[in-house]
């Protein structure tokens, strides 16, 4: 039994890890803030799987940002900062926790996020690199937490507030 949850894990991870891969690849590699900036192919992937993953290099030291949120149909920014909120399968298909833009609706995270575009907003998080944020805060609320995040399949919420499910 040991054996198969062994390879299971492995194949997820190879899974996991060729997606973070092809999403790099294909993903425009020059920022497109317009302003010319370009990461390097592996930094990109770097801070794709550090983002996944929820790997804060040299510790979780959080940076606060404030500025007008834009997109650019692919990526979100504050000024020349890409922002990222975890994987584009997840902020396409989970529903926000909180309520971001204010609409009153609850709404897919992509849906609360795209309500915020024009306006100010502060973020706080994690500098992957010098243009790459991993957003842990969407004006002074919580929108995951330092560490592992939810999307990831060992996450330690759904065992915290479930009596009847142990790890």
């Amino acid at each position: 039994m040991k054996k198969r949850t062994i390879v299971s894990i492995a194949i997820i991870s190879l899974m996991v890890f060729g997606g973070i891969v092809a999403t790099a690849a294909t993903n425009n590699i020059e920022s497109a803030d317009g302003n010319g900036n370009q990461f390097g192919i592996f930094e990109r992937i770097r801070n794709r799987i550090r983002d996944t993953l929820g790997v804060c290099q040299g510790g979780c030291n959080l940076v606060e940002i404030t500025g007008i949120l834009e997109y650019d149909e692919v990526y979100f920014f504050i000024g020349d900062v890409e922002l990222h909120f975890g994987p584009n399968w997840y902020i396409t298909s989970a529903i926000a926790s909180l309520d971001y833009d204010g609409d009153g609706e609850e709404e897919l995270i992509i849906d609360e996020l795209l309500g915020l575009v024009g306006t100010e907003v502060t973020v706080e998080g994690h500098m992957q690199s010098e243009d790459w944020m991993s957003v842990f805060t969407i004006n002074g609320m919580v929108y995951r937490e330092p560490g592992q995040p939810i999307w990831a399949s060992q996450h330690h919420w759904r065992w915290r507030h479930n009596d009847n499910v142990k790890p």
